[in-house]
């Protein structure tokens, strides 16, 4: 185990501004200065605003704010809002060099209004948080707790665990195991952060790898034993938040071997396509050509592959789409893969098409054909997602594009990303903001396109709670869906309108709570032929997965606690819960009962027992009650234990008993001493106070054009 080291407040700041911040999104940029003027779009550093509140009402979707040193009050602006989404805002900037260079020790971008809660995530924004005294103090013991928390947790490599009771390591999970984490500080690079990945296998030698976009890098990492994942090489680029990858093999008949390409595109200013030659894998990597017909891009998509091995199907032509670059207001752009070093542009989006986020293709030869143009059968569909609709496009005739169908949503907030399933019936959507801007629970959308000219859209999925969808991938009957802040989620897609979560391992453990964000789980690759699930986390790294849904209807399962332990309140108390894993096969029970520790049945809890069943199909949680009694007594906290007993069905157990402590709320007597504490603090010193490295204490976030 490696041990965290202070770090200086120079060397944080120069560790936070590796990122590149400073790229100019797609649709406009607006500059806020301390002497600027809260009129018109604000959108020259010539004519900046004076307040951030009011650039925000003039930022285009996909925008970015720039602030220039100073204070600034950001109160009553909700901290997505500030942070993600459409209107990133960052700080660090200087009038004097028209916004161009972010330098956070010379430009510091000081704000005020939002609770001290709220600080490392502004700090990785370029903006300081200038904090109430009063209220720091009176956060000051939690701020701690989770702060050493979340330093442990990134501090220590996770190794190889089962999911028992919950937890594979520190990671809550359900039907998951952990198989390896690869931490950011491993990589050779030292990336501040992690974006998209791809995997693929190596048809030479059957080897896997993940192919893994950092901050300042792509890396290459050998997953082929998936406990002890190896960096093989890296190519560096263009610093920035986002990379995404994707993978082009074929056989050389002429070199009686397969040769592999990694195209990477990046939305750091003048970044280009890289094109990164795989070819000599397991030894090395280097970088082939870097394509300047467009200087940034979002991402990109290879029609036409198989996934594993991102080799061509027989018969067919694989091309490689752009989307979002920085031409054409981020049409697709289409590319032939005939020479693969140096792909040749063959098609552009017809004039006034808009910009296209994320896509993916199908490729048609069922009676569908005939909504096609001219009935071109086959018929190759691309489907564009395009911040407000889904879009399906026949681009068989790759000369003249033609759009079929475009399809909204009541609820839309953007339309980020999706997959098909394997019978290309429907569509899985994923709207990033929904969550975030609504405040629903998370939702996933389902397009049924039986009919390409009139596809329909319903909600196929409502989440336990907030959490942020963002990239999904089909395969077989099941849907991986990196999550943000849920880490790794699986759903059953048998019902593709009505789909069923059954497994998930989170890998964002700060703050564990889950709720809509854009922090976490990035990217996901489900379609390594060993099986095993490879997550791109942006500040853990990458995770080696082992999927155990696929069993679930092979055996009953195992019924245990979720969690070794929980602490309530006297006079309250709360639920325990309980969950089957490994398997639904069949109806199984198990019975329920509680025990005194130091804390007393009647005096301290309400004690029962009682049988727990679930039926055949069925792996939800259940519910034990626990009600801790109200006393005047002021005492030490107190536990009990919960056990479970008579397994029936051929359940077995998932770990062992359940603690449950009891703390006191009478008050104690008021303190003789008084608090201390500085006034005016900047959020950043505080961070600092404590003399813990975090790990990536830099959180990396990003505006809403994310993978």
């Amino acid at each position: 185990m490696r041990i965290a080291r202070p770090v200086s407040l120079a060397a944080l700041l120069a560790l936070i501004s590796s990122s590149s911040f400073s790229h100019d999104d797609l649709v406009g940029t607006r500059f806020v200065a301390t002497n600027g003027v809260d009129q018109g779009d604000c959108d020259h550093p010539h004519q900046p605003c004076r307040t951030i509140a009011y650039a925000l009402t003039q930022i285009p979707p996909g925008g970015t704010v720039k602030v220039a040193a100073g204070i600034y009050s950001i109160e009553g602006i909700d901290a997505d809002d500030l942070l993600h989404g459409k209107s990133g805002v960052l700080g660090g900037f200087s009038t004097d060099d028209e916004f161009k260079h972010q330098d956070l020790e010379r430009s510091r971008t000081i704000v005020y209004g939002l609770p001290a809660g709220e600080r490392d995530r502004l700090l990785t924004r370029g903006l300081s948080l200038m904090v109430d005294p009063v209220a720091q103090r009176a956060g000051a013991s939690r701020a701690l707790t989770d702060t050493t928390r979340w330093a442990s947790a990134l501090a220590t490599q996770q190794t190889a665990a089962n999911c028992v009771q919950g937890l594979a390591g520190s990671f809550p999970c359900h039907n998951v195991d952990l198989l390896a984490q690869v931490r950011l500080a491993d990589l050779s690079t030292r990336p501040g952060s992690m974006s998209n990945l791809w995997g693929f296998v190596d048809l030479d030698d059957n080897r896997e790898y993940a192919v893994v976009g950092v901050s300042n890098a792509t890396v290459v990492i050998d997953v082929t034993d998936p406990v002890n994942p190896r960096e093989v090489g890296s190519v560096p680029g263009n610093s920035s938040l986002w990379r995404e990858v994707k993978v082009y093999q074929f056989f050389d008949p002429a070199l009686n071997h397969h040769r592999a390409y990694a195209y990477i595109t990046t939305e750091a200013a003048g970044g280009g396509l890289q094109i990164i030659d795989l070819s000599n894998l397991p030894n090395r990597v280097q970088l082939a050509n870097t394509l300047r017909d467009f200087q940034t891009s979002h991402t990109l998509h290879i029609s036409n592959v198989d996934y594993a091995s991102n080799v061509t199907h027989a018969g067919r032509e694989s091309f490689l789409f752009i989307a979002g670059s920085n031409l054409a207001s981020g049409a697709f752009r289409i590319y032939s893969l005939a020479d693969p070093v140096t792909p040749q542009l063959v098609t552009v989006a017809p004039a006034g098409t808009g910009y296209m986020h994320d896509s993916t293709t199908l490729y048609l030869t069922d009676n569908r054909t005939t909504q096609c143009s001219q009935g071109h059968n086959p018929c190759q569909v691309l489907v564009d997602f395009n911040e407000t609709t889904v879009d399906l496009w026949d681009v068989t005739d790759k000369a003249q594009p033609v759009r079929l169908s475009s399809t909204g949503y009541a609820d839309a907030r953007y339309t980020h990303s999706g997959w098909p399933t394997e019978d290309q019936r429907f569509v899985f959507v994923h709207d990033e903001l929904d969550e975030l801007r609504i405040g629903f629970h998370t939702q996933i959308y389902t397009l049924d396109i039986g009919d390409l000219r009139t596809p329909r859209i319903v909600t196929s999925y409502f989440g336990p709670d907030s959490t942020t969808d963002h990239n999904g991938y089909v395969k077989g009957n099941r849907d991986y869906v990196s999550h943000y802040r849920r880490g790794l989620v699986i759903m059953d897609i048998t019902q593709p309108e009505q789909l069923r979560e059954v497994g998930n391992l989170d890998t964002f453990l700060s703050p564990p709570e889950n709720v809509a964000g854009t922090d976490g789980a990035w990217g996901v690759y489900p379609f390594l032929p060993s099986g095993n699930i490879l997550i791109s986390d942006i500040d853990n790294g990458l995770f080696v997965l082992r999927d155990n849904t696929r069993a679930l209807d092979a055996s009953p399962g195992r019924l245990g606690f979720v969690g070794t332990s929980v602490v309530f309140v006297e006079g309250a108390g709360g639920p325990v819960w309980v969950r089957r894993s490994g398997g639904n096969l069949g109806e199984v029970s198990v019975d329920y009962a509680m025990s005194d520790g130091s804390a007393a049945a009647g005096s301290d809890y309400v004690s029962h027992s009682g049988t727990l069943t679930w039926g055949p199909g069925d792996d939800s949680q259940r519910v034990i009650p626990l009600a801790a009694v109200e006393d005047a007594v002021q005492e030490s906290t107190e536990q009990l234990t919960i056990t479970l007993s008579n397994f029936t069905g051929g359940a077995t157990p998932d770990g062992g008993a359940f603690t449950v402590s009891i703390t006191d709320n009478d008050a104690p007597p008021p303190p003789s001493g008084g608090g201390g504490g500085g006034g005016g603090v900047i959020d950043i010193l505080s961070l600092l106070a404590g003399g813990a490295a975090l790990g990536s204490l830099a959180r990396r976030r990003r505006g809403t054009q994310s993978a």
